[in-house]
Protein backbone atom coordinates (compact mmCIF):
# COMPACT_ATOMS: atom_id res chain seq x y z
CA UNK A 1 0.00 0.00 0.00
CA UNK A 2 1.12 3.50 -0.60
CA UNK A 3 2.24 5.17 2.53
CA UNK A 4 3.95 8.83 2.99
CA UNK A 5 7.40 9.40 3.47
CA UNK A 6 6.62 11.01 7.16
CA UNK A 7 4.85 7.92 8.26
CA UNK A 8 7.67 5.60 7.38
CA UNK A 9 10.24 7.95 8.77
CA UNK A 10 8.08 7.64 11.90
CA UNK A 11 7.65 3.81 12.00
CA UNK A 12 11.31 3.06 11.18
CA UNK A 13 13.14 5.56 12.88
CA UNK A 14 16.02 3.38 14.68
CA UNK A 15 16.57 1.21 11.26
CA UNK A 16 17.14 4.62 9.48
CA UNK A 17 19.49 5.69 12.09
CA UNK A 18 21.31 2.45 11.39
CA UNK A 19 21.28 3.34 8.11
CA UNK A 20 22.66 6.28 7.72
CA UNK A 21 25.32 4.95 10.23
CA UNK A 22 25.81 2.37 7.77
CA UNK A 23 26.60 4.69 4.94
CA UNK A 24 28.50 7.06 7.21
CA UNK A 25 31.44 4.15 7.40
CA UNK A 26 30.97 2.75 4.16
CA UNK A 27 30.92 6.17 2.19
CA UNK A 28 34.38 8.45 3.10
CA UNK A 29 34.87 11.93 2.08
CA UNK A 30 38.29 11.75 0.50
CA UNK A 31 37.51 8.91 -1.64
CA UNK A 32 36.28 11.06 -4.69
CA UNK A 33 34.16 8.45 -5.94
CA UNK A 34 32.64 7.85 -3.23
CA UNK A 35 31.84 11.47 -2.21
CA UNK A 36 30.52 11.95 -5.29
CA UNK A 37 27.48 9.57 -4.51
CA UNK A 38 26.91 11.31 -1.60
CA UNK A 39 26.78 14.62 -4.03
CA UNK A 40 24.50 12.82 -6.14
CA UNK A 41 21.96 11.42 -3.58
CA UNK A 42 21.88 15.15 -1.59
CA UNK A 43 20.91 16.81 -5.79
CA UNK A 44 18.54 13.99 -5.85
CA UNK A 45 16.50 14.95 -2.62
CA UNK A 46 16.87 18.29 -3.35
CA UNK A 47 15.98 18.28 -6.43
CA UNK A 48 12.16 16.33 -5.78
CA UNK A 49 12.78 12.92 -7.82
CA UNK A 50 11.69 10.40 -4.94
CA UNK A 51 8.26 9.81 -6.58
CA UNK A 52 6.59 7.84 -4.04
CA UNK A 53 6.58 4.72 -1.32
CA UNK A 54 4.47 1.55 -1.58
CA UNK A 55 4.55 0.06 1.86
CA UNK A 56 4.49 -3.59 2.90
CA UNK A 57 3.72 -4.06 6.37
CA UNK A 58 4.00 -7.98 6.91
CA UNK A 59 7.66 -7.85 5.79
CA UNK A 60 8.21 -4.06 6.82
CA UNK A 61 9.85 -3.30 3.32
CA UNK A 62 9.04 -0.36 1.14
CA UNK A 63 9.67 0.20 -2.43
CA UNK A 64 10.45 3.50 -4.09
CA UNK A 65 10.36 4.64 -7.41
CA UNK A 66 12.98 7.32 -8.11
CA UNK A 67 12.73 9.69 -11.33
CA UNK A 68 16.21 11.02 -12.98
CA UNK A 69 18.05 10.51 -15.93
CA UNK A 70 16.21 7.16 -15.39
CA UNK A 71 13.54 5.92 -13.72
CA UNK A 72 14.95 3.33 -11.17
CA UNK A 73 13.26 1.26 -8.21
CA UNK A 74 14.95 0.73 -5.01
CA UNK A 75 13.89 -1.82 -2.00
CA UNK A 76 14.59 -1.21 1.47
CA UNK A 77 13.99 -4.31 4.28
CA UNK A 78 13.96 -2.85 7.93
CA UNK A 79 14.12 -6.69 8.99
CA UNK A 80 17.41 -6.81 8.21
CA UNK A 81 18.62 -4.04 6.57
CA UNK A 82 19.07 -4.59 3.08
CA UNK A 83 18.79 -2.64 0.13
CA UNK A 84 18.15 -3.45 -3.65
CA UNK A 85 18.24 -1.02 -6.56
CA UNK A 86 17.65 -1.85 -9.93
CA UNK A 87 20.78 0.22 -11.49
CA UNK A 88 24.01 -1.42 -12.18
CA UNK A 89 26.17 -0.14 -9.40
CA UNK A 90 26.86 -2.16 -6.43
CA UNK A 91 26.99 -1.32 -3.12
CA UNK A 92 25.61 1.89 -2.05
CA UNK A 93 24.73 4.03 -4.95
CA UNK A 94 23.26 7.80 -5.10
CA UNK A 95 19.85 5.84 -5.25
CA UNK A 96 19.80 3.68 -1.98
CA UNK A 97 21.42 6.59 -0.38
CA UNK A 98 18.87 9.09 -1.66
CA UNK A 99 16.28 7.25 -0.17
CA UNK A 100 17.90 6.61 3.04
CA UNK A 101 18.82 10.36 3.33
CA UNK A 102 15.14 11.29 2.24
CA UNK A 103 13.83 9.35 5.09
CA UNK A 104 15.94 10.83 7.44
CA UNK A 105 15.61 14.39 6.46
CA UNK A 106 11.52 14.08 7.84
CA UNK A 107 12.84 14.13 11.26
CA UNK A 108 16.92 15.27 11.58
CA UNK A 109 18.91 17.81 9.99
CA UNK A 110 20.61 16.28 6.66
CA UNK A 111 22.53 19.51 6.16
CA UNK A 112 24.10 18.80 9.75
CA UNK A 113 25.05 15.29 9.00
CA UNK A 114 26.59 15.82 5.98
CA UNK A 115 28.79 18.57 7.94
CA UNK A 116 29.51 15.85 10.37
CA UNK A 117 30.26 13.73 7.57
CA UNK A 118 32.90 16.04 6.16
CA UNK A 119 34.63 16.95 9.74
CA UNK A 120 35.23 13.42 10.75
CA UNK A 121 37.50 12.96 7.45
CA UNK A 122 39.16 16.45 8.48
CA UNK A 123 39.79 15.16 12.34
CA UNK A 124 41.67 11.77 10.69
CA UNK A 125 43.81 14.23 8.48
CA UNK A 126 44.70 16.41 11.42
CA UNK A 127 45.66 12.93 13.78
CA UNK A 128 47.47 11.77 11.14
CA UNK A 129 49.24 14.99 10.15
CA UNK A 130 50.55 15.08 13.63
CA UNK A 131 53.01 12.86 13.08
CA UNK A 132 56.29 15.00 12.16
CA UNK A 133 57.67 12.60 9.42
CA UNK A 134 57.90 13.14 5.34
CA UNK A 135 55.74 10.03 5.13
CA UNK A 136 52.94 11.19 7.09
CA UNK A 137 52.41 14.19 5.45
CA UNK A 138 52.80 13.23 1.95
CA UNK A 139 50.05 10.51 2.99
CA UNK A 140 47.93 13.15 4.31
CA UNK A 141 48.78 15.60 1.37
CA UNK A 142 47.91 12.58 -1.56
CA UNK A 143 45.07 11.91 0.41
CA UNK A 144 43.84 15.24 0.15
CA UNK A 145 44.85 16.15 -3.18
CA UNK A 146 42.79 13.07 -4.87
CA UNK A 147 39.81 14.73 -5.85
CA UNK A 148 42.69 16.53 -8.47
CA UNK A 149 44.31 13.16 -9.38
CA UNK A 150 40.42 11.64 -10.21
CA UNK A 151 39.11 14.48 -12.11
CA UNK A 152 37.83 14.05 -15.58
CA UNK A 153 40.45 15.51 -18.00
CA UNK A 154 37.33 16.80 -19.81
CA UNK A 155 35.90 18.51 -16.58
CA UNK A 156 35.00 22.24 -16.90
CA UNK A 157 38.02 24.06 -15.64
CA UNK A 158 35.11 25.85 -12.91
CA UNK A 159 34.87 22.40 -11.55
CA UNK A 160 38.31 22.24 -11.23
CA UNK A 161 38.78 25.28 -9.27
CA UNK A 162 35.70 24.55 -7.43
CA UNK A 163 37.58 21.45 -6.04
CA UNK A 164 41.16 22.97 -5.11
CA UNK A 165 39.16 25.47 -3.34
CA UNK A 166 37.27 23.18 -1.20
CA UNK A 167 41.11 21.26 -0.65
CA UNK A 168 42.81 24.46 0.15
CA UNK A 169 39.87 25.12 3.13
CA UNK A 170 41.19 21.53 4.64
CA UNK A 171 44.48 22.26 4.22
CA UNK A 172 44.35 25.41 6.42
CA UNK A 173 44.07 23.62 9.52
CA UNK A 174 46.50 20.88 8.92
CA UNK A 175 49.28 23.64 8.78
CA UNK A 176 51.64 23.15 11.96
CA UNK A 177 51.43 26.15 14.54
CA UNK A 178 55.10 26.56 15.06
CA UNK A 179 56.16 29.25 12.53
CA UNK A 180 59.56 27.31 12.21
CA UNK A 181 57.09 23.91 10.31
CA UNK A 182 54.92 26.38 8.32
CA UNK A 183 56.78 27.36 5.23
CA UNK A 184 57.87 23.30 5.12
CA UNK A 185 54.40 22.49 5.33
CA UNK A 186 53.55 24.63 2.03
CA UNK A 187 55.75 23.76 -0.14
CA UNK A 188 54.63 20.18 0.43
CA UNK A 189 51.09 21.08 -0.14
CA UNK A 190 51.96 23.30 -3.23
CA UNK A 191 54.24 20.42 -4.49
CA UNK A 192 51.50 17.74 -4.28
CA UNK A 193 48.75 19.87 -5.85
CA UNK A 194 50.75 20.69 -8.57
CA UNK A 195 51.70 17.24 -9.23
CA UNK A 196 48.05 16.06 -8.37
CA UNK A 197 46.78 18.34 -10.85
CA UNK A 198 49.52 18.31 -13.67
CA UNK A 199 47.82 15.61 -16.02
CA UNK A 200 44.26 17.88 -15.83
CA UNK A 201 46.42 21.23 -16.24
CA UNK A 202 47.87 19.57 -18.90
CA UNK A 203 44.92 18.50 -21.23
CA UNK A 204 43.77 21.80 -20.52
CA UNK A 205 46.81 24.23 -21.56
CA UNK A 206 48.77 21.50 -23.74
CA UNK A 207 52.53 23.12 -25.18
CA UNK A 208 50.32 25.05 -27.91
CA UNK A 209 49.74 28.99 -27.10
CA UNK A 210 48.30 29.82 -30.23
CA UNK A 211 44.49 29.29 -28.57
CA UNK A 212 42.19 31.01 -26.01
CA UNK A 213 39.58 30.33 -23.61
CA UNK A 214 38.17 31.31 -20.62
CA UNK A 215 38.72 28.22 -19.17
CA UNK A 216 42.37 27.75 -19.97
CA UNK A 217 42.90 31.07 -18.41
CA UNK A 218 41.50 29.71 -15.21
CA UNK A 219 44.02 26.91 -15.63
CA UNK A 220 47.20 28.89 -16.40
CA UNK A 221 46.03 31.41 -13.50
CA UNK A 222 45.74 28.46 -11.21
CA UNK A 223 49.27 27.40 -12.27
CA UNK A 224 50.90 30.54 -11.69
CA UNK A 225 49.75 31.29 -8.61
CA UNK A 226 50.78 27.88 -7.25
CA UNK A 227 54.16 28.28 -8.77
CA UNK A 228 54.41 32.02 -7.03
CA UNK A 229 53.05 30.83 -3.71
CA UNK A 230 55.53 27.76 -4.06
CA UNK A 231 58.59 30.41 -4.99
CA UNK A 232 57.11 32.62 -1.77
CA UNK A 233 57.54 29.55 0.62
CA UNK A 234 60.52 28.09 -0.62
CA UNK A 235 62.72 31.82 -0.21
CA UNK A 236 60.46 31.82 3.14
CA UNK A 237 62.42 28.03 3.99
CA UNK A 238 65.43 29.42 2.72
CA UNK A 239 65.74 32.15 5.18
CA UNK A 240 64.62 30.75 8.19
CA UNK A 241 67.58 28.49 10.66
CA UNK A 242 67.74 24.70 9.20
CA UNK A 243 66.30 22.63 12.11
CA UNK A 244 67.91 19.22 12.76
CA UNK A 245 64.26 17.92 12.60
CA UNK A 246 63.84 18.61 9.34
CA UNK A 247 66.59 17.10 7.79
CA UNK A 248 64.29 14.27 6.35
CA UNK A 249 61.99 16.27 5.37
CA UNK A 250 64.28 18.42 3.38
CA UNK A 251 66.02 15.62 1.68
CA UNK A 252 62.38 13.84 0.82
CA UNK A 253 62.29 17.19 -0.94
CA UNK A 254 64.76 16.57 -3.51
CA UNK A 255 62.74 13.50 -4.45
CA UNK A 256 59.86 14.97 -4.92
CA UNK A 257 60.83 18.17 -6.73
CA UNK A 258 62.86 15.95 -9.06
CA UNK A 259 60.47 12.98 -9.55
CA UNK A 260 57.65 16.32 -10.15
CA UNK A 261 60.17 17.84 -12.89
CA UNK A 262 61.13 14.85 -15.09
CA UNK A 263 58.07 12.02 -14.54
CA UNK A 264 55.38 14.96 -15.68
CA UNK A 265 54.60 16.02 -19.83
CA UNK A 266 54.24 18.94 -21.11
CA UNK A 267 54.89 22.89 -19.97
CA UNK A 268 58.17 22.15 -18.99
CA UNK A 269 59.23 25.80 -18.67
CA UNK A 270 56.40 25.77 -15.69
CA UNK A 271 58.00 22.68 -13.81
CA UNK A 272 61.77 24.29 -14.55
CA UNK A 273 60.82 27.16 -12.11
CA UNK A 274 59.69 25.09 -9.59
CA UNK A 275 63.31 22.43 -9.67
CA UNK A 276 65.12 26.27 -9.97
CA UNK A 277 63.70 28.11 -6.86
CA UNK A 278 65.00 25.20 -4.45
CA UNK A 279 68.44 24.96 -6.05
CA UNK A 280 69.10 28.23 -6.48
CA UNK A 281 67.91 29.31 -3.10
CA UNK A 282 66.92 26.49 -0.87
CA UNK A 283 69.78 23.60 -1.24
CA UNK A 284 72.72 25.54 -2.26
CA UNK A 285 75.33 23.69 -0.60
CA UNK A 286 78.17 22.41 -3.41
CA UNK A 287 77.78 18.80 -1.65
CA UNK A 288 73.97 19.17 -2.12
CA UNK A 289 74.35 20.08 -5.83
CA UNK A 290 76.97 16.94 -6.92
CA UNK A 291 74.64 14.41 -5.33
CA UNK A 292 71.95 15.71 -7.32
CA UNK A 293 74.30 15.77 -10.75
CA UNK A 294 75.17 12.39 -10.55
CA UNK A 295 71.34 11.39 -9.91
CA UNK A 296 70.14 13.55 -13.03
CA UNK A 297 73.46 11.97 -14.84
CA UNK A 298 71.85 8.87 -15.08
CA UNK A 299 68.62 9.92 -16.57
CA UNK A 300 68.63 9.43 -20.63
CA UNK A 301 66.39 12.80 -21.08
CA UNK A 302 66.71 16.10 -22.81
CA UNK A 303 64.94 17.63 -19.65
CA UNK A 304 67.33 16.13 -17.64
CA UNK A 305 70.37 17.50 -20.07
CA UNK A 306 68.54 21.00 -19.47
CA UNK A 307 68.41 20.95 -15.48
CA UNK A 308 71.82 19.58 -15.92
CA UNK A 309 73.00 22.89 -17.45
CA UNK A 310 71.12 24.85 -14.90
CA UNK A 311 73.75 23.74 -12.58
CA UNK A 312 76.99 24.47 -14.71
CA UNK A 313 75.14 27.78 -15.16
CA UNK A 314 74.97 27.93 -11.07
CA UNK A 315 78.11 26.71 -10.53
CA UNK A 316 79.84 29.03 -13.47
CA UNK A 317 81.13 25.90 -15.09
CA UNK A 318 81.04 26.98 -18.55
CA UNK A 319 83.19 23.79 -20.35
CA UNK A 320 80.55 21.86 -19.59
CA UNK A 321 77.87 23.65 -21.12
CA UNK A 322 79.55 24.22 -23.93
CA UNK A 323 79.12 20.41 -24.25
CA UNK A 324 75.74 20.68 -23.69
CA UNK A 325 74.37 23.46 -25.50
CA UNK A 326 75.11 20.96 -28.73
CA UNK A 327 71.77 19.35 -28.19
CA UNK A 328 69.47 22.01 -28.72
CA UNK A 329 67.21 21.88 -31.44
CA UNK A 330 64.26 23.58 -32.64
CA UNK A 331 62.00 21.27 -31.04
CA UNK A 332 63.29 22.12 -27.51
CA UNK A 333 64.30 25.50 -28.64
CA UNK A 334 61.91 26.95 -25.72
CA UNK A 335 63.00 24.82 -22.89
CA UNK A 336 66.33 26.80 -23.26
CA UNK A 337 64.91 29.96 -22.92
CA UNK A 338 64.67 29.51 -18.94
CA UNK A 339 68.56 29.14 -19.25
CA UNK A 340 68.98 31.79 -20.60
CA UNK A 341 67.01 33.89 -18.87
CA UNK A 342 69.15 32.71 -15.40
CA UNK A 343 71.98 33.38 -16.78
CA UNK A 344 70.89 37.12 -17.76
CA UNK A 345 69.86 37.42 -14.10
CA UNK A 346 73.12 35.78 -12.84
CA UNK A 347 75.24 38.06 -14.85
CA UNK A 348 77.12 35.06 -16.43
CA UNK A 349 77.40 36.61 -20.04
CA UNK A 350 79.50 33.30 -20.97
CA UNK A 351 77.23 31.59 -20.39
CA UNK A 352 74.22 33.60 -21.73
CA UNK A 353 76.50 34.23 -25.17
CA UNK A 354 76.94 29.88 -25.38
CA UNK A 355 73.26 29.46 -25.06
CA UNK A 356 72.57 32.37 -27.59
CA UNK A 357 74.71 31.36 -29.79
CA UNK A 358 73.24 27.68 -29.57
CA UNK A 359 69.82 29.31 -29.90
CA UNK A 360 70.49 31.42 -33.09
CA UNK A 361 70.08 29.03 -36.10
CA UNK A 362 66.29 28.29 -34.76
CA UNK A 363 65.25 31.98 -33.26
CA UNK A 364 63.45 32.94 -36.73
CA UNK A 365 61.55 28.97 -37.26
CA UNK A 366 60.85 29.61 -33.84
CA UNK A 367 59.02 32.75 -34.33
CA UNK A 368 56.80 32.04 -37.59
CA UNK A 369 56.24 28.40 -36.12
CA UNK A 370 55.78 28.82 -32.58
CA UNK A 371 54.85 31.94 -31.41
CA UNK A 372 51.78 33.62 -30.92
CA UNK A 373 51.30 36.73 -33.56
CA UNK A 374 49.67 39.18 -30.33
CA UNK A 375 53.26 37.73 -28.43
CA UNK A 376 55.74 38.13 -31.35
CA UNK A 377 56.82 41.62 -30.68
CA UNK A 378 57.24 40.38 -26.89
CA UNK A 379 59.36 37.54 -27.82
CA UNK A 380 61.72 39.43 -30.35
CA UNK A 381 62.01 42.78 -27.92
CA UNK A 382 63.24 39.54 -25.03
CA UNK A 383 65.36 37.92 -27.90
CA UNK A 384 67.13 41.09 -28.77
CA UNK A 385 67.74 42.29 -25.10
CA UNK A 386 68.85 38.25 -24.50
CA UNK A 387 71.62 39.11 -27.25
CA UNK A 388 72.41 42.25 -26.12
CA UNK A 389 73.23 40.93 -22.39
CA UNK A 390 75.16 38.44 -24.24
CA UNK A 391 77.62 41.37 -25.99
CA UNK A 392 76.81 40.10 -28.98
CA UNK A 393 78.08 42.20 -32.35
CA UNK A 394 76.01 44.87 -33.20
CA UNK A 395 75.83 43.73 -36.38
CA UNK A 396 74.48 40.62 -35.61
CA UNK A 397 71.90 41.72 -33.72
CA UNK A 398 70.74 43.98 -36.44
CA UNK A 399 70.85 41.28 -39.25
CA UNK A 400 68.54 39.34 -37.03
CA UNK A 401 65.92 41.97 -37.78
CA UNK A 402 65.54 40.50 -41.30
CA UNK A 403 64.02 37.61 -39.81
CA UNK A 404 61.60 39.04 -37.70
CA UNK A 405 59.94 41.41 -39.89
CA UNK A 406 57.35 43.63 -39.08
CA UNK A 407 56.66 42.09 -36.06
CA UNK A 408 60.12 43.12 -35.33
CA UNK A 409 59.98 47.09 -36.10
CA UNK A 410 59.28 48.62 -32.85
CA UNK A 411 62.24 47.10 -31.08
CA UNK A 412 64.48 47.62 -34.26
CA UNK A 413 63.46 51.25 -33.84
CA UNK A 414 64.44 51.56 -30.49
CA UNK A 415 67.74 50.15 -31.64
CA UNK A 416 68.36 52.92 -34.58
CA UNK A 417 67.25 55.50 -32.02
CA UNK A 418 69.94 54.47 -29.30
CA UNK A 419 72.64 54.54 -32.26
CA UNK A 420 70.96 58.14 -33.57
CA UNK A 421 70.81 56.68 -36.64
CA UNK A 422 67.40 58.97 -37.41
CA UNK A 423 67.34 58.44 -40.97
CA UNK A 424 67.36 55.26 -41.04
CA UNK A 425 64.64 55.53 -38.00
CA UNK A 426 62.53 57.79 -40.14
CA UNK A 427 62.78 55.39 -43.45
CA UNK A 428 62.04 52.78 -40.92
CA UNK A 429 58.54 54.42 -40.10
CA UNK A 430 57.57 55.28 -43.70
CA UNK A 431 58.44 51.50 -45.24
CA UNK A 432 56.36 49.77 -42.45
CA UNK A 433 53.70 52.71 -42.89
CA UNK A 434 53.75 53.12 -38.64
CA UNK A 435 51.14 55.78 -37.63
CA UNK A 436 51.73 58.78 -36.06
CA UNK A 437 50.90 57.77 -32.44
CA UNK A 438 52.99 54.85 -32.20
CA UNK A 439 56.22 56.52 -33.64
CA UNK A 440 55.60 59.20 -31.19
CA UNK A 441 55.80 57.46 -28.65
CA UNK A 442 58.29 55.87 -29.87
CA UNK A 443 61.63 57.86 -31.12
CA UNK A 444 59.94 61.00 -32.92
CA UNK A 445 60.36 63.58 -29.86
CA UNK A 446 64.09 62.31 -29.66
CA UNK A 447 64.89 62.65 -33.43
CA UNK A 448 62.83 66.03 -33.32
CA UNK A 449 65.63 67.45 -30.99
CA UNK A 450 68.55 65.88 -31.87
CA UNK A 451 68.44 65.66 -36.11
CA UNK A 452 65.13 67.45 -36.71
CA UNK A 453 66.09 67.92 -40.94
CA UNK A 454 65.51 63.85 -40.79
CA UNK A 455 62.24 63.32 -39.82
CA UNK A 456 60.56 66.06 -41.64
CA UNK A 457 59.54 64.05 -44.66
CA UNK A 458 57.59 62.02 -42.29
CA UNK A 459 56.38 64.73 -40.50
CA UNK A 460 54.81 65.70 -43.76
CA UNK A 461 53.16 62.16 -44.63
CA UNK A 462 51.78 62.70 -41.10
CA UNK A 463 49.98 65.94 -41.69
CA UNK A 464 49.20 65.38 -44.93
CA UNK A 465 46.73 62.17 -43.63
CA UNK A 466 45.39 64.08 -41.70
CA UNK A 467 44.32 67.37 -43.49
CA UNK A 468 42.93 64.14 -45.82
CA UNK A 469 40.47 63.30 -43.09
CA UNK A 470 38.74 66.48 -43.46
CA UNK A 471 37.44 67.57 -39.56
CA UNK A 472 38.41 70.16 -37.96
CA UNK A 473 40.13 68.10 -34.93
CA UNK A 474 42.16 66.57 -37.66
CA UNK A 475 43.11 69.98 -39.21
CA UNK A 476 44.00 70.87 -35.41
CA UNK A 477 46.33 67.73 -35.42
CA UNK A 478 47.94 68.64 -38.58
CA UNK A 479 48.53 72.59 -37.14
CA UNK A 480 50.41 70.69 -34.45
CA UNK A 481 52.51 69.60 -36.53
CA UNK A 482 53.10 71.81 -38.42
CA UNK A 483 54.63 73.32 -35.51
CA UNK A 484 56.92 70.64 -34.63
CA UNK A 485 57.89 71.14 -38.30
CA UNK A 486 58.74 74.79 -38.02
CA UNK A 487 60.71 74.34 -34.62
CA UNK A 488 62.69 71.86 -36.58
CA UNK A 489 63.14 74.08 -39.67
CA UNK A 490 64.53 76.65 -37.33
CA UNK A 491 66.71 74.63 -35.26
CA UNK A 492 68.19 72.77 -38.55
CA UNK A 493 68.68 76.45 -40.48
CA UNK A 494 65.88 76.12 -43.07
CA UNK A 495 63.91 78.97 -42.66
CA UNK A 496 63.18 79.99 -46.20
CA UNK A 497 62.31 76.47 -46.93
CA UNK A 498 60.15 76.47 -44.08
CA UNK A 499 58.25 79.33 -45.22
CA UNK A 500 58.09 78.28 -48.85
CA UNK A 501 56.82 75.04 -47.47
CA UNK A 502 53.68 76.78 -45.61
CA UNK A 503 52.68 79.04 -48.73
CA UNK A 504 53.07 75.86 -50.68
CA UNK A 505 50.60 73.86 -48.30
CA UNK A 506 48.03 76.60 -48.33
CA UNK A 507 47.77 77.36 -52.00
CA UNK A 508 47.13 73.42 -52.13
CA UNK A 509 44.43 73.20 -50.16
CA UNK A 510 42.97 77.20 -50.36
CA UNK A 511 39.55 75.58 -50.53
CA UNK A 512 39.78 74.03 -46.59
CA UNK A 513 38.20 77.28 -44.76
CA UNK A 514 38.49 75.22 -41.36
CA UNK A 515 41.95 74.35 -41.85
CA UNK A 516 43.07 78.09 -43.26
CA UNK A 517 41.62 79.05 -40.40
CA UNK A 518 43.26 76.81 -38.10
CA UNK A 519 47.01 77.52 -39.88
CA UNK A 520 46.36 81.48 -39.70
CA UNK A 521 45.79 80.52 -35.52
CA UNK A 522 48.84 78.52 -35.95
CA UNK A 523 51.27 81.44 -36.93
CA UNK A 524 53.43 79.14 -38.62
CA UNK A 525 55.42 80.99 -40.40
CA UNK A 526 59.54 82.27 -39.77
Amino acid sequence: MHMTVERVSYLHEEEIAKLMNVIKHSLHPEDSGEALIVRRALALVRNGAIDSYTYDSVEEKILVKISGVEIVDVKISFNDLNTECTCSHNGWCAHRTAVIFHLYLQFHSLTDWVHEWRRTEAEQLVLTISDRTPEAWNDVLTRLTRPLRTIELQENPAVFIHEFSLIDQKAIPLAPFEWEWKPLFDVYYRLQALDAAWPYVYAHLGDNESSFSYGKWYVKNWVTDQLRKLHDSVIALSTKPKLFSTDAFHEQLKYMVRTFTLKNTGLFNERFQAYRSFWEHLFVENTLRKKELELLKKEETSEAVILISLFDILNGNHEQLDDLVQHVTSDNFTNWLPLADLADVEGDTESLAAIMRALLPFIGEHLTQSVQLARRSVFVRKIDGLLESANFPEDERENMFSYYGETGVDVYADFLVERERFHEWAALMHRYNVSYDVAEAGGLKIALSEDPAAVLPLLHRYATAFINERNRQSYRRAVKLFKKMKTGSKKSGKSEFWNRYVDTVRDKNRRLRALMEEMEKGNLNL
